[in-house]
């Protein structure tokens, strides 16, 4: 079996394969296509739990796993906040813990691949958890229209933004005390 063709690899691969349908759903009418949008990015998530869970479960963890699925993640969350931001799905200020997050996934995609060893840490998970609740939350109050779905979403992103950012400082630290650079 080729190690990309384990389970964990092919949900992680559904994750970026799925992106362009979940963009697509943005410019259908509104409400069928958030509703679209929203399914896919669910289903996404899901995928995300699941391949973490198989490749423990099965032993399936493999290098190119290691480095698509958080990649499809740092992926998936970027271009749904620059989607629900650009559609204005979130309030102005609400941008403000959005550009943090983005920010957050560039700066440690850049240390990630600096660096030889660098697993995803508790926290991490939990922050993208966080931004997956949040966004799915926003998504949802789009097109259900309730004005406290999209509250409770910006609150998480709030939140998920001081989680990217401690994560952030935490990456940082550890990549720099294993620099010699």
């Amino acid at each position: 079996m080729s190690k990309l063709s384990t389970i964990p690899n092919i949900l992680t691969m559904s994750r970026v394969f799925l992106l362009p349908f979940f963009v697509f759903g943005f410019f259908l009418e509104k409400r069928l296509g958030i509703a679209l949008s929203t399914i896919i990015f669910i289903f996404c998530c899901i995928t995300d739990y699941l391949d973490g869970y198989y490749a423990r479960a099965y032993k399936q963890t493999t290098k190119i796993g290691q480095i698509l699925d958080p990649l499809a993640d740092k992926i998936l969350i970027s271009i749904s906040i620059l989607f629900i931001s650009g559609f204005g799905l979130i309030d102005t200020i609400s941008i403000v813990p959005a550009s943090i997050i983005l920010c957050r996934e560039i700066i440690i995609s850049g240390v990630r691949e600096s660096s030889d060893n660098f697993s995803t840490s508790k926290l991490s998970k939990w922050k993208t958890a966080i931004q997956m609740i949040a966004i799915t939350s926003i998504l949802i109050s789009s097109f259900a229209e309730s004005r406290n779905f999209k509250i409770w979403g910006e609150v998480m992103l709030w939140g998920a933004s001081v989680m990217a950012i401690i994560s952030g400082l935490a990456y940082c630290k550890k990549y720099a005390l294993q620099s010699k650079d």
